[in-house]
Formats: C-alpha cells, sequence, structure tokens
C-alpha cells in the first residue's frame, strides 16, 4: 500500500468512526468555552430574548416557515413534535399554523414571555411548555411520544452531542431534526467586525452542520440534509443590541468597541431596518426507537 492508498483508507476509517466526529465536535466546543469572558448560554439567551423575537416576528418566522416546508413531507397530519429551545416561537408557530402541536422545551423565562406574547398575537393556544434545560428533561417519560423531535440552533451548547442526539431519537416515534448554520462560519459576523474588535483571534463556529450530519452517518443513521433560505429584518436599534451582546460572551464593551459596532451597523442599514439573507442547514433521520419505515 502506498502512501495516497494509505491516507484513503485512514479518510474512510475517520467517516465511519463516531468517536472521531465526537471528538472534533468537543475540541470545537472547547475552543469557544476558552474564548468567552462574559455569559455564553442561558444568560445570554435570556438577554437576547426581545431582540432575537424581533427578527423572527419582523419576517413572519420565514425561518421556521422554510423548515416546516422543507419537513412536511415526512409528517404525518396534526404531529406531536418536541420543539427544543424553542425561543420565541420560530417554529413553534408556523407548526402549529400547519395543524401541528407542539411541547416546546424553553429554560430561559424571558424566552418563553415572548413565545406566549407572539403566540397569543398568532392566535395560537394549544401548545406546552416544558420550562427546563433540555439536559434535565426526562426523556424515559417522554420516550416514543413523538412524530418529530428536532433541535433548532441549540446542540452547538451542548459538549455531548452524541448523547444529545440519542436523546432526541429516544422521545421520536418517526423523525427527528437538527437545524443549524449552513455557512463555513454562521455566528454571522464575517463582515469584518470580527477581526476590528477581536484582532488576529480565529473567529469560532457554531454550525451543527457538517459535524452533526457526519456523526450520525458515523452512528449508523442515514441522515438527509436540506439547506434553506431565509430572510430576518429587525430595527437598528434591535441589531444593535444584537451584536453588542454578542461580543460580550468575547470581549470588554468598551467605548471604542461600542461605536465600532454601531457604526457598522448603521452601514449596513437601509431606512432604519437591517435585512440579512442566510442559509440553515435541516438535517433529519428516523429514529431507530421509532418504527422501521427509512425516509424515502
Amino acid at each position: 500500500m502506498n502512501h495516497s492508498e494509505q491516507t484513503v483508507k485512514m479518510t474512510v476509517d475517520e467517516m465511519t468512526d463516531a468517536s472521531h466526529w465526537e471528538r472534533l465536535w468537543a475540541e470545537r466546543w472547547d475552543a469557544r468555552e476558552r474564548l468567552y469572558v462574559g455569559e455564553a448560554h442561558l444568560g445570554y439567551w435570556q438577554a437576547r430574548a426581545e431582540d432575537f423575537s424581533d427578527g423572527r416576528r419582523a419576517c413572519d418566522y420565514d425561518f421556521g416557515r422554510k423548515i416546516v416546508d422543507a419537513l412536511s413531507p415526512y409528517l404525518p397530519e396534526k404531529a406531536e413534535v418536541l420543539d427544543v429551545g424553542c425561543g420565541p416561537g420560530s417554529l413553534l408557530i408556523p407548526l402549529s399554523q400547519a395543524g401541528h402541536h407542539v411541547t416546546a422545551v424553553e429554560p430561559a423565562q424571558r424566552m418563553i414571555d415572548e413565545l406566549q406574547a407572539n403566540a397569543a398575537a398568532a392566535g395560537i393556544g394549544a401548545y406546552e411548555v416544558i420550562s427546563r434545560v433540555w439536559q434535565e428533561v426526562d426523556v424515559e417519560g417522554l420516550a416514543g411520544r413523538f412524530d418529530l423531535a428536532l433541535s433548532s440552533i441549540t446542540m452547538w451548547m451542548f459538549r455531548d452531542l452524541r448523547t444529545q442526539l440519542e436523546r432526541l431519537e429516544q422521545v421520536s416515534r418517526g423523525l427527528c431534526c437538527v437545524v443549524g448554520g449552513a455557512s463555513r462560519e454562521t455566528s454571522g459576523h464575517s463582515d469584518g467586525l470580527w477581526s476590528a474588535i477581536m484582532g488576529d483571534i480565529p473567529q469560532p463556529g457554531y454550525s451543527e452542520f457538517p459535524l452533526a450530519f457526519n456523526l450520525l452517518y458515523a452512528m449508523g443513521r442515514l441522515p438527509e440534509v436540506r439547506i434553506v433560505d431565509y430572510r430576518t429584518e429587525r430595527s437598528v436599534e434591535s441589531k444593535t443590541r444584537q451584536q453588542k451582546l454578542f461580543y460580550t460572551k468575547y470581549a470588554k464593551l468598551t467605548p471604542k468597541v461600542e461605536k465600532l459596532i454601531e457604526e457598522k451597523v448603521k452601514t449596513s442599514s437601509e431606512s432604519g431596518m437591517v435585512q440579512e439573507s442566510c442559509k440553515a442547514s435541516v438535517v433529519f433521520w428516523q429514529s431507530p426507537a421509532g418504527n422501521d419505515a427509512s425516509v424515502e
């Protein structure tokens, strides 16, 4: 066997070794954690509730609607759905309007407040909320209850990715789904602002894709993926607040840093609003805890 053949063989072996992808995920998680100087998890999302809700609501939940469109061919009518990390209703509202019943998992009370206000404005009242962090939810008590168990932009918070994927599988009798960013880096700051504030420090990645996809394949699953385009819109004030909160995770917000953020947001706005075109990855697969039918 020559060197090139050996290299290919090692690569194939790694692709089918779940521990390889688990290790890469954990290394990426650790690298982000080392950069944090401020709150990056529950406290961060508490603070983000208002502006996050603004961005979803202003575009009539375009993010959630595109994801529901991608999954609808694989769901029964009036599906039971578990929405892990529901936030302000990004998916709950489009899913409910499509006739499905949603049980939401959300530990951030401010997000729950936004969810309840948004759901009420949309005329939606038939949903449940489990106000706990996902790791503390009793999945044994929910085993096989849902036609779809999904996690949208939340898996990056967990170091033990495989465990959390398997927990989704445990509660699903049908599909499981992980939604994340689809670009190479998905924190939304590849506009020169990161380097202006952080210098030569590499910008961390948050995307659940493709590491989750590859891990699932190595676990013996047959995941599928859809890439969807969606848009967000929010006021300059809301976008500025979002940017400042993001950077408080990594740096002290000095007057100089705040001015950099304010100027960058202002230059990217039009008529007092900031519009963004984004991509999301929708990775879904059949739960082995459900029936033996495959996704076709």
